[in-house]
């Protein structure tokens, strides 16, 4: 990985609808050396998928909840790997602080929040407690499939 690649994925960060012949003209180097650069880069898994940045918030998808859950440490991986398998759950991540895990979970409203933990999380066997809270206003959201590589 050099600057150059670095270059093609803030271009594609910034918008994965670019050609190759957009990128190239912007980094002022020829198409097929950015159609190489980006195939390499899929095949390294580097790049794992193009995708689109949805505002959920306008689908009606308005509250953010933050789940630490301790569980019995046996069951770390299968009930991790349960709760991922959930549509509504963006991120699981062990964690090394008060809980096992902590889950943020992406639902239309609290009360769709409670109900999701109440029917899927807290009936799984080994969770032992479970803390929620729930974000009231979120001033920043940033996919990870888009970032800032620092300009040099």
């Amino acid at each position: 990985m050099d600057e150059l690649d670095l270059q093609i994925l803030k271009k594609l960060g910034e918008n994965a609808k670019l050609t190759y012949h957009e990128i190239a003209k912007m980094l002022k180097t020829p198409t097929s050396t950015i159609h190489f650069r980006i195939k390499k880069l899929v095949e390294e898994k580097i790049i794992e998928r193009f995708s689109s940045i949805i505002d959920v918030t306008k689908l009606g998808y308005e509250t953010v909840g933050w789940v630490g859950i301790t569980m019995d440490p046996l069951k770390t991986d299968e009930i991790a790997n349960k709760i991922a398998s959930f549509e509504e759950v963006r991120i699981v991540s062990i964690t090394g602080g008060a809980h096992n895990l902590v889950v943020q979970i992406l639902v239309k409203n609290e009360k769709e929040l409670w109900n999701f933990i109440r029917e899927n999380i807290q009936i799984i066997d080994g969770v032992q407690n479970i803390d929620v809270s729930s974000s009231l206003k979120v001033f920043k959201w940033e996919p990870y499939y888009f970032f800032n590589i620092p300009e040099k």
